[in-house]
């Protein structure tokens, strides 16, 4: 039917909300549309939208997922018909606000991880299967979130932003073991499983996550910094390696850690220092290794 532009803006908005499960938010959108269009047509389209979204938030609590809802002689809104259930899928994705919630994995997933949760999504969202409202825009939206996510160095571009924006006031709402639960529950049980509406459940958010993640990196670079201040320090004393002129190899009485020191080193040291030297050697050693470790486990598993 032909609307005037302020009609076709209001359903539009109207529309965008009901994708995201916003039914309330929608239904003032139409309301406040109704009141500005004069003419009988557009009022008449912007009523049958309102009676859409009323079906809508009544079969949200009947588990009616299959039902089909479409285009009405009445309103072009909804151009294609589509079930309560591809809708949910648009409604979730839509409601996320980061690619990890979108694809609904945790922060460590690997690559394999990421694209299995893709995959899954893609075949209930790809536009030749899915006609419910917004479906396209969320196809799109998953296509970014894996192509950020399986690239290492746009995921941490990504990561580093996202952890950056969190800081402020975001709460982690959902933990990661809820939503492998969730996961689980949904490949094993989905078709006896409870239908359960996007517009009923609180988005998963990971900002907590991604705040630690944030602090232990920059933890890490401190450790570093003060590796290499103390090996610089105590160079003249010691080395881990040898060199011209640290050349004499000792061995730490507790943990073996090889070192090597001048040659007059011994001669200048009472066996309580030399006590103290080697508890140090061995906790710097130590804690050289475990930063190792913790580097080439992150590497493994991007």
């Amino acid at each position: 039917i032909g609307l005037g532009m302020t009609a076709e803006g209001y359903l539009k908005s109207a529309v965008n909300e009901l994708t995201r499960g916003n039914y309330e938010v929608s239904m003032g959108i139409i309301n406040k549309g109704m009141d500005a269009c004069q003419e009988e047509q557009q009022v008449m389209a912007l009523l049958e939208l309102k009676s859409i979204i009323a079906r809508l938030r009544l079969q949200c609590n009947t588990a009616q997922k299959l039902l089909l809802l479409g285009p009405t002689s009445k309103s072009n809104a909804l151009p294609n018909t589509f079930s309560l259930e591809m809708l949910d899928v648009v409604q979730k994705v839509l409601r996320c606000r980061n690619h990890y919630e979108m694809l609904r994995i945790s922060h460590h997933a690997s690559y394999s991880e990421v694209k299995r949760a893709y995959k899954r999504l893609a075949l209930r969202l790809h536009p030749d299967k899915n006609r419910s409202p917004g479906a396209a825009e969320a196809f799109r939206r998953i296509n970014e979130a894996a192509d950020t996510l399986t690239d290492q160095q746009k995921r941490i571009a990504y990561n580093m932003l996202t952890a950056v924006g969190d800081c402020f006031g975001r709460q982690q709402e959902q933990s990661e073991q809820e939503i492998e639960t969730e996961l689980q529950t949904e490949s094993e049980h989905q078709p006896s499983r409870v239908y359960q509406p996007a517009n009923q459940r609180q988005p998963q958010r990971q900002a907590l996550y991604q705040t630690e993640q944030l602090i232990i990196g920059l933890t890490a670079a401190v450790i570093f910094i003060l590796i290499t201040v103390q090996y610089l320090t105590a160079s003249s004393v010691y080395s881990l390696t040898p060199s011209s002129t640290h050349n004499v190899r000792l061995i730490s009485q507790t943990r073996r850690v090889p070192y090597f020191v001048e040659p007059e080193f011994l001669e200048q040291q009472t066996s309580e220092q030399l006590r103290q030297l080697e508890h140090e050697i061995e906790q710097l050693y130590l804690t050289d290794l475990r930063q190792s470790c913790k580097q080439e486990r992150k590497i493994r598993e991007s």
